[in-house]
């Protein structure tokens, strides 16, 4: 903390303030309260049921480099959503506006004990597919409240959300496209649903006939799909740029290349061991796994220490050998520790005192001790306590990896 933070209050704080002073001026809001520890605004709506947040994380990063006037600007307008009655909608009325999206699958986990968690399903590795109901102003996520209001089933918002998105799709598949290596970068303007086009079965490999090559997509964040010809060689160059744009993105979502599935919706890219797009795609693999494993160690570690539950939230580890082999993840399971191991390419079995003695491929771990999956959690975790028995660790000692 700088001296003048200590007067006038950090960065952060001065954004809360602000957003506190626009939720308290807006029309329809009864009160507002700044929450410091999850960086939000609690808004009581005038009538509401109970209080809806505003988490300003995203919004402080994405208005960094504006004007005290723009910021100000931003913040009103989404508070005047939040602080707006829910629309009168009927099933009828509302199916025609659902849309899928895709989004990490640690998104809309934290917050505030209660909080419904929009519906979600998953799509592909620490992605899942959420619903969201399209308007002019902006979109609301579908949370599992408002199927009841509807009288309709998970599998059919799902389903008409679907609907919806192959009529964009046939419409983006009608558009010119350019033959050739091009590469194409789609930038979503908050109605093109761009990312959520990977989950259509065939369009990639639509895009792919009229392009001319197999298609490598990405998107490394929401609003951006960016679309390339299958390279010939070493595409370690189209991947940097990927990682980069990722990293740097407020509202990340993957650095993974995804390719048509066949007959079905965009798949991981997942080039054999040996091919030159090997060590490229495991990092990207890898890279995604650890930023979806640390978000949930953090909010879980916070979580179980507020509940003074006694277990360690093991983190994941990522590796690159120094002989520039493919990347590498690493769960840590030590002796007589109870713990929440993320699942990893390899196990770590460690005491306290000593360290790591030997490693083992997941596989063999999960099949010689039978590990099984904690209910709810996303990205999956297994509750190890103390090692297996001495029998078994000789035999995972027989599978060590060198």
């Amino acid at each position: 903390m700088g001296m003048l933070d200590r007067f006038i209050g950090s960065p952060q704080r001065r954004f809360a303030q602000l957003a506190l002073r626009v939720a308290r001026s807006t029309p329809g809001v009864d009160r507002a309260a700044y929450q410091p520890d999850e960086f939000a605004i609690e808004i009581h709506r005038a009538g509401g049921a109970g209080p809806a947040h505003l988490y300003l994380s995203n919004v402080y990063r994405e208005t960094l480099d504006a004007t005290q006037a723009e910021r100000r600007e931003r913040l009103v307008k989404l508070v005047r959503l939040m602080a707006a009655p829910p629309p009168e909608d009927t099933w009828e009325t509302v199916r025609a506006k659902l849309r899928p999206v895709v989004r990490p699958v640690t998104f809309g986990v934290a917050g505030p004990v209660g909080l419904r968690p929009p519906l979600s399903r998953p799509a592909m590795p620490f992605l899942r597919e959420l619903v969201v109901i399209d308007t002019p102003e902006a979109m609301a996520y579908v949370i599992p409240d408002r199927l009841d209001e509807w009288g309709v089933t998970a599998e059919e918002v799902f389903a008409s959300a679907r609907d919806n998105l192959a009529e964009i799709a046939r419409r983006s598949l009608e558009q010119p496209w350019p033959a050739g290596p091009s590469v194409i970068r789609m930038i979503d303007d908050g109605d093109g649903y761009f990312t959520s086009l990977l989950l259509t079965p065939g369009w990639l490999a639509e895009v792919g006939e009229r392009m001319g090559a197999p298609v490598l997509a990405f998107a490394p964040d929401n609003n951006t799909l960016l679309l390339a010809p299958l390279p010939d060689d070493e595409p370690d160059q189209l991947y940097t740029l990927v990682e980069k744009n990722f990293q740097e993105a407020v509202r990340y979502l993957s650095p993974v290349g995804y390719v048509a599935g066949p007959g079905g919706p965009a798949v991981p890219y997942a080039p054999p061991i040996g091919h030159p797009h090997h060590i490229a795609a495991r990092r990207a693999e890898a890279l995604l796994a650890l930023t979806e494993y640390s978000n949930q160690t953090d909010w879980l570690a916070e979580q179980y220490a507020k509940a003074g539950v006694d277990v360690h939230i093991g983190r994941l580890i990522a590796v690159e050998p120094q002989d520039g082999g493919p990347a590498e993840t690493i769960a840590t399971w030590v002796e007589g520790s109870s713990t929440l191991l993320p699942r990893a390419d390899s196990v770590a079995f460690a005491r306290a005192g000593t360290g790591v003695e030997f490693r083992v491929p997941w596989h063999v771990v999960e099949e010689r001790t039978g590990l099984e999956p904690e209910p709810i959690l996303a990205p999956s975790r297994y509750r190890v306590d103390d090692w297996p028995p001495s029998t078994v660790m000789a035999e995972l000692r027989s599978h060590e990896i060198d």
